[in-house]
């Protein structure tokens, strides 16, 4: 039993009356002490009452366990049974209730489950409380509830669509130096992509691989491609984002069946450098470094995967290891033009995976580089990166700066791509496929 703040008013009044009624020995000051010693004994007489009631309330389902993605949301419905009005208080950051109050009877209550990282969340039990009529006291107790909600890194679709495409890149066949286009002259086919155009699927092929299949013709010469991955996060859920987003940078690369340039720095630092990488290797080496860099420090791989993709993940992890593709250099790169030397830009497709608020002056020459040789930029970050920080004065100053960069960056006409769109357009493909 706890006294509320309304509580210590009424107690503090009751002590000034008592003393000044010893004091002054008046009788009006005395029935004032003894009218609120009443309302304080109504509400002790409410409280101890309703202890009594709390023994019967109970919840339906008892036991949840749930599977999740970090960022996902998932609805909960729950059936409490109390024969008195309560309220659920105490509830952790990651669940959220549609309405606190529980009015007596049977009362459904809907919890809104939101993991912002890939861990083990639990629940010990739901806290309610009681507060008589006059809000002079009131009581805590535990409804009895168990909640496990098992929340993966969003890192993890990426990985298994990832898995799926080794074998499969380059659908197109070896790169040839012509030119690709609208024009007469065939030059391959290769798997169906977002943005390409209905009139060039190949339906014959289409229907006997069970996958939408298009014509490519010689016009325009296949673009260079190269990505830029920066391992700084702000935090625990925009490194969860930008390890996904990287993934994901490869899984496209890797669709165009072209050999690609890869660079992972810390800022100034190149951690290392893969050059003409051909795509089954680029996406084996994503997957590695996703999940020795990231997974490992928190889950076991056979926690998160079937014992088969695990085992197979393993083994890639083991080839590239013993052929050394998986050695860090950790060289410090003295200027910018050293870090974008190693890229193709002339012409060539280049992806940014990072948190541009930590590298702007990187990602914004870059920018202004693929724009002068005629390439495109494409950048992938974080939608949000001042979800990690604790501090509203320091998120606002962080969203201000952000948004002029990503102004600046759209002005110069790269492309801003976040992980929401990144997956979305991932269970797009995944259909499509």
């Amino acid at each position: 039993m706890k006294v509320t703040s309304r509580g210590l008013k009424l107690l503090l009044i009751q002590l000034i009356l008592a003393t000044s009624t010893l004091i002054y020995r008046d009788f009006l000051l005395l029935i004032a002490t003894l009218l609120a010693f009443s309302i304080m004994m109504f509400s002790v007489y409410k409280t101890v009452r309703a202890k009594r009631w709390l023994r019967i309330v109970e919840c339906e389902p008892r036991n949840v366990r749930l599977k999740m993605m970090a960022g996902e949301e998932k609805d909960l419905s729950l059936f409490i049974y109390s024969p008195i009005d309560l309220k659920l208080a105490n509830l952790p950051d990651w669940l959220k209730v549609s309405d606190s109050i529980l009015k007596s009877g049977v009362y459904e209550v809907k919890l809104m489950i939101s993991p912002r990282i890939g861990k083990v969340y639990r629940l010990d039990h739901l806290t309610a409380a009681f507060t008589d009529p006059l809000k002079i006291l009131y009581v805590d107790f535990e409804i009895q509830f168990e909640l496990e909600v098992v929340a993966y890194p969003r890192v993890l679709l990426f990985i298994v669509e990832a898995l799926k495409m080794i074998g499969q890149a380059g659908l197109g066949g070896e790169v040839a130096s012509s030119r690709k286009g609208r024009g007469t002259e065939y030059l391959w086919s290769r798997e169906y992509q977002l943005g390409d155009s209905l009139t060039s699927i190949d339906w014959k092929a289409s229907a006997r691989l069970e996958k939408l299949i298009v014509k490519e013709f010689s016009e325009e010469a296949y673009r260079a491609i190269g990505i830029v991955f920066d391992v700084r996060a702000i935090g625990p859920v925009t490194s969860d984002e930008i390890n996904a987003l990287f993934l994901s940078s490869t899984i496209s690369a890797a669709r165009r069946g072209i050999p690609t340039t890869l660079i992972l720095k810390n800022g100034s630092t190149l951690i290392s450098e893969y050059r003409s990488t051909d795509p089954d290797t680029l996406i084996k080496i994503a997957i590695s470094y996703s999940i020795k860099n990231y997974i490992a420090s928190g889950w076991d791989v056979y926690e998160l995967l079937e014992p088969k993709t695990a085992s197979q993940i393993l083994l890639i992890i083991r080839e590239l290891e013993g052929s050394g593709l998986l050695e860090a250099l950790h060289l410090k790169m003295e200027s910018l033009n050293e870090a974008l030397s190693k890229l193709p830009l002339k012409e060539g497709l280049i992806y940014y995976v990072g948190n541009v608020i930590l590298d702007s002056e990187f990602v914004l020459e870059l920018s202004r580089r693929v724009r002068t040789n005629n390439g495109e930029l494409v950048v992938l970050t974080s939608e949000k990166p001042w979800v990690d920080l604790d501090s509203l004065e320091q998120a606002y100053i962080m969203h201000l700066s952000y948004s002029k960069i990503l102004d600046v960056l759209r002005g110069i006409g790269s492309k801003v791509m976040f992980y929401r769109e990144a997956s979305k357009r991932m269970h797009e493909v995944t259909i499509l496929a």
